[in-house]
């Protein structure tokens, strides 16, 4: 398993569980996430996520570049999500995340995520 890999699933897991002061020291304070809907900086996307009731979910087809500082990782989600009273689709999305390395270790830079969400039915 890669670097790149086992910060995604970490991601995922600390987001699954709610450790929210883990998340917040797990993203870089220049963090910038783009959505269907828009763009995010750090604080509005740990709002969004703390609006996420998240399910099972499956990650799969990693895709990693990285240099001593930087990692780039696109990876295919298949979960259960609703995000503000909205379901998301459930069919594999891919999704795109930048971490770069700090002194202290590697923090979540970027993101992009265009999976469609539908309303609630």
């Amino acid at each position: 398993m890669t670097q790149g890999e086992k910060l995604i699933i970490e991601l995922f897991e600390k987001v699954s569980k709610q450790q929210w002061d883990d998340i917040d020291k797990f993203i870089h304070p220049a963090f910038q996430s783009v959505h269907q809907g828009g763009s995010r900086n750090k604080e509005e996307e740990i709002a969004t996520l703390k609006c996420l009731c998240m399910g099972e979910y499956y990650l799969s087809n990693f895709r990693v570049t990285e240099d001593p500082s930087l990692m780039v990782v696109s990876y295919t989600v298949r979960a259960q999500e609703i995000i503000n009273g909205k379901h998301t689709l459930t069919k594999p999305s891919q999704r795109l995340s930048v971490f770069v390395k700090l002194k202290d270790g590697w923090r979540w830079l970027a993101h992009a995520n265009f999976i469609p969400i539908k309303e609630a039915q």
